[in-house]
Order: C-alpha cells, then sequence, then structure tokens
C-alpha cells in the first residue's frame, strides 16, 4: 500500500452542483491554441489567469463550476446577479453569489460572460494555504479541449482537437450528467469478478481513486475490492463546514482500467460523496485530455499495466479549528493508541502547521515511518512511531 495519509482529504472536494441554474452560458476565443506553464502543489494544479491586465493563480478544478475569492470580486467591483442554493460535496447546502464575469484570459484565450460563483476561500483553513484568487471549472471549458501534462508542467487549451495527435480507437466517450458540464467517463474493474463504474474526472481532487459508499456497497457485492479497513471517523472539510463522523473503508482495487490502460493494486477509500471519482495523483500516469467540445476523453502513457501499490500508514488526517487531527484509523493495531479528533502536535520533530502539511512535503512518499506527537481528546500528550506496512 503506498503512504496516503488522507492529506487528499483536507483537500476540499469542490464538486458543488448548483440548483435550477444553467452554469454554461458565456463565450470563448475562435481558433484557439494555447500552452500554458502550470504549477503544481501537492498534486494541485494552479495555473496563471488574467483578469483586468493582471495576473492571478487558480486551482484547475474540473469537478467544480468556476469560483472567484470575496476579495477578487470587491477589486473587479461586479454587479450581483442572483443568489443560488449549493450543495457542497458533503451535501450541506448553502447560497453562494453568482456573478457574469466580464473578462478572463488564460494565455491569449478571452472568455466572457461566464457564470461563477463567490466564496470567501481565505476564512478556508485550508484553501488559504494555496493563496489562490478562484477557480477555473468545467463551465468555462466546455467549448475548449483541454490536454494536462503534469510531469512537464504545462496544461493546453484549444478549439480544434485535431492540433493535438489524439489517437481516436482509445478514447472514452464523455457523459455530462450536471449543468456545469463536468465530465464523467467509465472505467472497469476488476478483482474477483469484473464491472464497470461511472466516475468524476476531478482535478480538485488530489487522491487517485476515491469510490462513493454507495457504489462501494453495490460493487463489493460482486467482490471487487480487498478490504484493508474499516472505521468510524472524518477526513475532511467540506465547502461549508467539517463532516460528522461516519464509518468508511479503505480498500485496495486489484485492476482498475482507464481506457486502454490497467492500473495495478490501486489504494482507495470510499466516501459520502455521490460520485466516485479519479483525481490528479492518477493522472500524473501519463498525459490527460478532456475534450469537452466531442465529447471524449484520452489517457496516454508509456508505461501499461502500471502498479501503484506501495506500503503506507495506517491512519489518515483531518482538519478541526484549523488544526491537524487523527481522521480515520484504519490498523486494528492503531486503534488502541490513536482515536479520531486526537490532535496531531509534531511530525519528526517538525511542529504539525496545517499548511506546511498540506502543501510541503512535510509528509513525503519517501518516508518509511513517522514519529508524531499527539495531544489526544483525553489524556496526556505522547510520542508514538508508525511504520509503513
Amino acid at each position: 500500500m503506498k503512504f496516503l495519509l488522507s492529506i487528499l482529504s483536507l483537500f476540499l472536494f469542490l464538486n458543488i452542483h448548483s440548483q435550477n441554474t444553467n452554469l454554461n452560458k458565456g463565450k470563448s476565443s475562435k481558433q484557439y491554441f494555447e500552452s500554458i506553464p502550470i504549477e503544481i502543489v501537492k498534486n494541485k494544479i494552479i495555473l496563471p489567469v488574467g483578469i483586468q491586465g493582471k495576473t492571478y493563480r487558480f486551482i484547475l478544478d474540473t469537478g467544480a463550476p468556476n469560483v472567484i475569492s470575496n476579495e477578487l470580486k470587491e477589486i473587479l467591483n461586479t454587479s450581483k446577479t442572483k443568489t443560488i442554493t449549493i450543495t457542497d460535496a458533503n451535501g450541506k447546502q448553502n447560497q453562494l453569489e453568482l456573478i457574469l464575469l466580464d473578462k478572463l484570459n488564460i494565455g491569449t484565450v478571452e472568455f466572457t460572460k461566464t457564470p461563477t460563483l463567490i466564496y470567501d476561500l481565505n476564512s478556508d483553513p485550508v484553501f488559504k494555504c494555496f493563496k489562490v484568487d478562484g477557480f477555473i471549472g468545467s463551465n468555462l471549458l466546455r467549448n475548449s479541449i483541454l490536454q494536462i501534462n503534469m510531469k512537464s508542467k504545462q496544461i493546453i487549451i484549444t478549439d480544434d482537437a485535431k492540433t493535438l495527435k489524439l489517437n481516436k480507437s482509445e478514447a472514452s466517450y464523455i457523459q455530462f450528467i450536471d449543468n456545469q458540464s463536468s465530465p464523467y467517463i467509465w472505467i472497469n474493474l476488476e478483482g474477483k469478478h469484473k464491472a464497470r463504474e461511472r466516475i468524476l474526472v476531478d482535478t480538485g481532487m488530489s487522491e487517485f481513486y476515491n469510490i462513493a459508499l454507495e457504489n462501494f456497497k453495490l460493487l463489493n457485492t460482486k467482490e471487487i475490492f480487498k478490504i484493508k479497513g474499516k472505521s468510524t471517523g472524518a477526513s475532511g472539510i467540506g465547502l461549508f463546514g467539517t463532516l460528522p463522523t461516519n464509518e468508511q473503508y479503505k480498500v485496495l482495487t486489484p485492476g482498475l482500467k482507464l481506457n486502454h490502460v490497467v492500473f495495478e493494486n490501486v489504494p482507495a477509500q470510499t466516501s459520502n460523496d455521490n460520485n466516485s471519482k479519479i483525481g490528479t495523483k492518477l493522472l500524473q500516469n501519463g498525459i490527460t485530455t478532456i475534450d469537452y467540445k466531442n465529447k471524449k476523453f484520452y489517457f496516454e502513457t508509456d508505461t501499461n499495466p502500471i502498479n501503484v501499490n506501495r506500503p503506507e500508514l495506517g491512519f489518515s488526517l483531518s482538519v478541526k479549528d484549523e488544526n491537524v487531527i487523527i481522521g480515520y484509523i484504519w490498523n486494528e493495531n492503531l486503534k488502541s493508541k490513536l482515536h479520531y479528533g486526537d490532535q496531531l502536535l509534531e511530525i519528526n520533530d517538525i511542529p504539525a502547521n496545517l499548511c506546511d502539511i498540506i502543501t510541503s512535503q512535510i509528509i513525503s512518499d519517501d518516508l518509511n515511518h513517522i514519529k508524531m506527537k499527539i495531544q489526544p481528546v483525553k489524556g496526556e500528550v505522547f510520542e508514538i512511531t508508525v511504520n509503513k506496512e
């Protein structure tokens, strides 16, 4: 198993579903091909975006609509259009302001009159660590072809698929089932038996593969997964607050086929989200092309099959009151030592600063074990060393 510590879950899944509002409006330039350098921060894709002559930092999130911060909205002096009800990835609802963003540039490509949500990013303990001004979502890209190369740290945005060298025989069909053009495709799964699952291609999610709990329960009747652990806790926050405690599973997927590429021994965690997803930890294994315009998905890699099995620690982390806490405990031997809500004070003698853990390599895949100082929910501070297994 790989070292996953669910920092993935600290990176809030911004899968927003608006109600009775068409986010797929706006226009883009014609006949464009633009290559843009990107920044990779702990599997988050951050790109430069031009607005009113200034450059801002946006997260590329195909599982979300366009979003800008309160601060950027004030700078732009935009007028409010309406307030809409939004459901975050945890099922909590609230109302957000919706505006039409007059102009936005990615490279030289201009997008106009794009429906955009306003959110207080700097009040969020996770998002403020990334120091970003917003999100580029699927509703802005709905008439484009997006190619992501995380290894070369480049993305391409074009309106003509012929400008890219794509093998149409190896493409998947994209389904758009919501009103923000989120890209859904089918993957094949193989354990003791075989099955198919529709998943969301979500570049806002730092995980490899995340399974909706209801999908897991159905697929588990076909013995697709190897269950590695079961735990009650919480492992992240949503757009509108922390998750309630719940029971989830840690599993290993023997075979996951994406287009023609086979991933072997894929670790995954279940969640209460409505959709299963693949995220940037999978996409970094090749070149991904999301052809919104022609409803095609491509994934190219030089290695096939790809074995992703790595040793990992038997717990995950979460966030509470801007502190890093223990989320789920998957390893049965750790359940008498660690508990949900225990606060992480130090890791390898370094203070457990939330932003450092989220945006840096203070917890890296290269570590064979970690030493932690823990403030338990009940009791005195103690130290524990946990090895990967």
